[in-house]
């Protein structure tokens, strides 16, 4: 239930969706003529959602700051794991054609690639399902194909392929792999997805060292006017981050 209401919540209430929720009642309500002015309302309430997140800054001050939380850390000699959350590698796109899609969940597997041949002891757990309403392969086996492509030797990786959020990212990666006290484990996922995942894997007892990769700001990032699409996504994600850490608190699933 908690993963529907959501996902329902989250597609109702993005800021770039609102704005569209918006034109699609002014336009319902152009045609009562006593609704002219609720209707004018709803368009320059949408005007306005598209001029801030889309051509301010606001984008980069919401993200940029999320990103820096969790800088990457000077790693130990010895790692013991590597758990990458799933998010962004295109299931679909891999079953219908045989071949992943670069999305940003790519930028997460290269990542922990690279960790993966320098800490050969390490072993490789990715940890994502697939949407109920799916039919096609989950995202793990789209994963482990990329993974297996970047050169990890298939034997190493441990894949997790029913979770459907971060909460369950942990709770069913960690029934499969029982970490023992004392390992030292890295988690690889995306920068602004980093502060929500690391308080959930405080509460599932899981000690992790932030691996943050495919960071949507510079360190000293500049606004550019012409990234309309790319700041309304900067925009949603911010958000739906913050959101979710609050939601998460609130229902015991995040320290």
């Amino acid at each position: 239930m908690f993963f529907y209401l959501a996902q329902t919540f989250w597609f109702l209430c993005a800021p770039s969706h609102l704005a569209v929720w918006l034109v699609l009642a002014a336009a319902v309500l152009l045609y009562r003529r006593n609704r002219v002015r609720a209707a004018r309302r709803c368009a320059v309430a949408s005007a306005a959602i598209l001029i801030v997140f889309g051509f301010t800054p606001v984008s980069v001050w919401l993200m940029h700051p999320v990103e820096n939380l969790y800088p990457r850390p000077a790693l130990p000699a010895h790692i013991d794991g590597i758990l990458i959350l799933g998010g962004g590698t295109d299931s679909e796109t891999f079953a219908s054609r045989g071949a992943p899609n670069a999305g940003y969940g790519f930028a997460r597997l290269a990542a922990a690639a690279g960790l993966a041949q320098k800490h050969p002891e390490a072993r490789v757990v990715f940890s994502g399902g697939v949407l109920p309403v799916s039919h096609w392969a989950s995202e793990a086996r789209a994963a482990k194909a990329i993974l297996v492509e970047l050169g990890v030797p298939p034997e190493r990786i441990t894949l997790e392929d029913t979770s459907r959020n971060t909460w369950e990212n942990f709770s069913f990666a960690k029934a499969i792999v029982k970490p023992k006290n004392g390992e030292r484990w890295v988690l690889v996922t995306s920068a602004f997805h980093m502060p929500r995942a690391m308080k959930i894997a405080a509460k599932v007892n899981w000690p992790m060292l932030p691996w943050p990769s495919d960071y949507m700001t510079a360190a000293n990032s500049h606004y550019q006017f012409r990234e309309f699409p790319e700041n309304l996504k900067r925009s949603d994600l911010a958000i739906h981050e913050g959101i979710g850490v609050l939601v998460y608190r609130l229902t015991g699933k995040a320290r």
